[in-house]
């Protein structure tokens, strides 16, 4: 029995071990390596849009910026120079300071534009404002005219800052943007001239940095040409050399305006997400790389994790299974052993394994559990026990008001063959309560029932006060048949007499009103009194403790009946009912019930 368990304790363990290990890192291989290009695929390509969004808004901006020179009427008639020569020398200073506010309007327009030159076709004039400072056109020198046709624009890629063929210093350095746009007069079609602005690539360079990982990764703006707009990596010689995929980005731009492709070749394995950028002169192409290497880093990284953990679990399931074979056969036939002499009945069984390993914890909780079940047993039947006293108990206690209700009955008689009527009154006033409130069985009664029991219970209290205090009742037609939780009205009634009864005058009033809402959905019960009343701070402690009783369902440290009627109603319609408690109209205290009308079946309305 030993060998063949032993047998099957080795060949499941390595099972079980060697198995999962391999098919997990066969999965990661082949099935995480597909996972992680898709993911890369798609937060790059929100990545690269969100990019091609913020660098669509700059284009826009200095495009806007450009036309805000068709948007000047005094310039414009100095562009057309029709109506009138400003370039003569009597008109030529006030032109060019027009000319210069222009220009500077355009070169403040954003921060990122270092020159502006205009070129006055009509005139054959032109002008330069780079550091603030406007260069005219040179004396016996022809101005340099930007090579673009009628109504065309485009920007140029990066390159040096340029003098426009001016005999000017330029003391700026790096490379910028150029903007050149051909000026028209729209209407009659008329070539006006040119507008350049060189703009540095600092805001462009620093949207595009959020795009890639240094380092790792890199990004490129293609032209409508194909020339390099912008690159995240130049070229050390400065050189911007024609990328290799370029091609297969032109097919799978022809299919959409955002994609990627996959590029293989001697210099680069990965892929390339783009996205179309809709610039003046021609769409650009927003393109990020991300290598094999980078896209897979972690898939590598996880099958070298997956790896080192199969072979530390191998060499763990080759320990257990030595150990389970040389130690684990003996202590398992002693425990069976025990175990068939508790099936056979004994419960009381002393399970002795020595052993300090899994098996000698599994016997010691064994026992333990034993034991635990052998006390539930007890505990069980003395509960039992106890239930049954109980039950006693409670019959008892239904056995006694019944006796004294027919006491009672039996007293009121013999009150009555003696001419005492208002003794039978009394009595049979007393009786009706207590036949009302051994009714357990009945949790929902009519409202009338209720009107009934309050009744008697008042004028028990007018025979024990005399005529100390006046009662008025007050229920609205038609409500007399409406189900309500039972003793819900004679509490309320009760609360007075407990707290504000006031004995030392003989002008005492306690009011019981029950009325409905307007569409007889809610009831109110009000209950007020001319009594003795409540201070603030206690009104304000006596709200405070009947929110806490309803949330703790505990008992306030005085008027319990309110906080009962309370929790009863509570646990019946939820939020449905609230009780107001504030001073009366006469200085005493009011409470005012709000509950539900149900219906017969005992259903809110």
């Amino acid at each position: 029995m030993r060998s063949r368990l032993r047998n099957k304790l080795i060949a499941f363990i390595l099972a079980a071990t060697i198995l999962p290990i391999a098919t997990s890192i066969l999965v990661s291989h082949f099935y995480t390596q597909s996972r992680l290009e898709d993911k890369a695929i798609r937060d790059n390509l929100n990545l690269i849009h969100q990019g091609k969004l913020n660098l669509d808004t700059y284009l826009q901006s200095v495009e806007q910026n450009m036309r805000l020179l068709y948007h000047n009427t005094v310039m414009m008639e100095i562009l057309e120079n029709r109506t009138d020569n400003f370039f003569s020398e009597s008109r030529l200073f006030l032109t060019e300071q027009e000319i210069l506010r222009s220009m500077q309007t355009l070169k403040y327009a954003s921060q990122d534009v270092r020159q502006v030159y205009l070129y006055v076709e009509q005139a054959r004039k032109s002008y330069l404002l780079s550091e603030n400072r406007l260069v005219r056109t040179d004396q016996g020198a022809a101005p340099f005219k930007p090579d673009i046709r009628r109504e065309e624009s485009r920007i140029t890629p990066p390159h040096p800052m340029s003098a426009y063929g001016k005999q000017f210093f330029i003391y700026s350095s790096g490379d910028v943007f150029t903007y050149q746009t051909a000026l028209t007069n729209i209407v009659d079609n008329i070539p006006l001239g040119s507008l350049s602005l060189d703009f540095s690539p600092d805001t462009i360079k620093a949207i595009c940095d959020e795009l890639y990982t240094k380092g790792s990764e890199e990004l490129y703006i293609i032209g409508p040409s194909g020339e390099i707009m912008y690159q995240a990596h130049p070229d050390p010689e400065g050189s911007k050399k024609p990328v290799p995929w370029l091609q297969e980005l032109k097919k799978s731009e022809a299919r959409a305006e955002r994609g990627y492709f996959r590029s293989e070749d001697a210099s680069y394995n990965g892929i390339h997400i783009y996205e179309t950028i809709h610039a003046p002169g021609g769409s650009w192409l927003l393109v990020k790389g991300v290598p094999d290497s980078v896209l897979y880093k972690s898939q590598r990284e996880l099958t070298g994790i997956w790896t080192l953990v199969g072979v530390i679990f191998l060499g763990l399931a080759t320990v257990v299974t030595i150990y389970v074979s040389l130690r684990m056969t003996a202590p398992i036939s002693a425990l069976i052993g025990y175990m068939n002499k508790i099936e056979s009945g004994n419960m009381n069984v002393d399970i002795r394994v020595k052993a300090d390993d899994e098996l000698g914890i599994l016997a010691r909780r064994f026992r333990s559990m034993m034991h635990t079940i052998n006390e539930l047993i007890l505990r069980e039947y003395k509960l039992e026990v106890a239930n049954k006293t109980n039950e006693l108990k409670a019959l008892q206690a239904q056995i006694n008001p019944h006796f004294i209700n027919n006491a009672l009955q039996s007293i009121a008689a013999r009150s009555l063959q003696k001419g005492d009527r208002e003794v039978y009154s009394l009595i049979s006033s007393l009786g009706k309560m207590m036949r009302y409130s051994m009714k357990t069985e009945e949790t929902i009664v009519p409202l009338k029932s209720e009107w009934d029991y309050a009744k008697s219970y008042i004028k028990l209290q007018k025979q024990r006060f005399r005529d100390q205090f006046e009662a008025e009742m007050e229920l609205e037609p038609g409500l007399e048949s409406i189900l309500v939780p039972k003793m819900v009205v004679q509490p309320l009634v009760e609360n007075y007499f407990k707290h504000g009864f006031d004995g030392s005058r003989s002008d005492n009033i306690v009011r019981i009103v029950c009325r409905s809402t307007g569409d007889r959905s809610l009831l109110h019960i009000e209950v007020s009194d001319n009594g003795l009343g409540i201070g603030e701070d206690e009104m304000t402690a006596l709200r405070a403790d009947l929110e806490a009783c309803m949330a703790e369902m505990g008992e306030p440290g005085s008027h319990i009946g309110l906080a009962n009627v309370l929790s009863r109603l509570k646990l019946y319609y939820r939020e449905q009912t609230t009780m107001e408690i504030d001073r009366g109209e006469d200085g005493g205290f009011r409470v005012l019930l709000t509950i539900p009308i149900m219906q017969e079946e005992g259903e809110p309305e």
